[in-house]
């Protein structure tokens, strides 16, 4: 992912810094694996808009933003987390944006102060093959995972380096909140996570981890919801859903303008058009999200509301994670995953 990222921002750098001398936008996303960014583009283009797009998980997205803020060359951002873009506007690199549907999206979905505003919601998740987890196998939350001996080896995890695995990561170790703790996490906090991540099996470049869930390999998966409704649908199978008692972690995807100098109208129309409830009703359709906007929600497929409506929340003190996760996912890297 990192080589294919890094050649579409070489090829970006040679075409021309954003949309100023190619005519077109250009969309970083976390939010194009699995045909997303071909459609996108395709969709984008049949009404109006010519688009470049970046694709990679939402940790390089950040720092790739980051490391531009001098000289940007997005003009549109796409996806992420709060706890991605709360870095980005601390950083000044995000430009405030009302977009014409921003007063139906739910309270508390948004930046209060208008830096990025809701566009899709998603639970994540942990699945499993039926037919070989079932019964008394059910594992009941990530902490049963990382403790029970039985799923020793059973289940894959995201890296670090990801939106999804960060997230759930997050959701765990938060729960041990300690002040007076190392990294304000407490020491039953950290032992529960060493076993989460040595317990499991993590990710280690490429790999069909789809596939090793189906044979049984690795029967539990970490995924998103959309891409549970995804397979689902591609191969024709139910996957049983593991729902934990406190809840299951929801990020929401968001839209965001970069702070440029060359911005212009077309960027924000583009913004605009992306989040809005016709636009959201066609990506739910076609990959499973859920939309923020409750016009869009409503007319989503069904197995889309059943699903989000099948999970509860997790609630998520996303302040504390967004000043603690680096910290955390240094430890965790350093320390767990030798």
């Amino acid at each position: 992912m990192k080589k294919i990222f890094l050649a579409a921002m070489l090829s970006l750098t040679l075409i021309g810094c954003g949309s100023s001398k190619n005519d077109s936008i250009v969309l970083y996303t976390n939010s194009g694996s699995n045909g997303r960014s071909e459609f996108l583009k395709e969709y984008a283009k049949e009404n109006g808009f010519n688009l470049d797009i970046v694709s990679a998980g939402g940790t390089d997205i950040t720092n790739r933003l980051l490391a531009e803020k001098n000289n940007p060359i997005a003009d549109v951002i796409f996806g992420l987390n709060n706890m991605e873009y709360e870095k980005l506007k601390k950083e000044n690199i995000l430009k405030k944006f009302n977009p014409s549907w921003a007063d139906k999206i739910p309270e508390g979905l948004s930046d209060t102060e208008g830096y990025y505003n809701a566009v899709s919601v998603t639970p994540l998740l942990a699945v499993y093959n039926t037919d070989i987890i079932n019964g008394e196998n059910i594992p009941k939350d990530w902490t049963d995972l990382a403790t029970n001996p039985n799923f020793t080896g059973k289940y894959f995890m995201f890296g670090t380096n990801g939106g999804t695995g960060k997230a759930v990561m997050a959701s765990v170790v938060s729960r041990y909140k300690d002040l007076n703790g190392e990294l304000n996490i407490s020491d039953e906090g950290w032992e529960m996570t060493k076993k989460l991540y040595t317990n499991g099996y993590v990710e280690r470049g490429e790999e069909d981890w789809f596939g090793n869930l189906m044979s049984g390999k690795r029967p539990i998966l970490m995924l998103w919801g959309s891409g549970v409704i995804e397979r689902e649908k591609a191969n024709n199978i139910k996957l049983g859903v593991m729902k934990p008692e406190i809840g299951v972690p929801f990020v929401v995807e968001q839209i965001a303008l970069v702070n440029k100098e060359n911005d212009s109208e077309q960027v924000k129309k583009f913004a605009d058009w992306l989040g809005s409830p016709e636009v959201q009703v066609k990506w739910s359709e076609k990959f499973g999200t859920a939309p923020a906007h409750p016009e869009a929600l409503e007319k989503a497929p069904k197995e889309v509301k059943e699903l989000v409506e099948s999970v509860k929340i997790q609630k998520l003190d996303w302040k504390f994670i967004s000043e603690n996760i680096d910290s955390w996912v240094e430890k965790i890297e350093l320390e767990f995953r030798k």
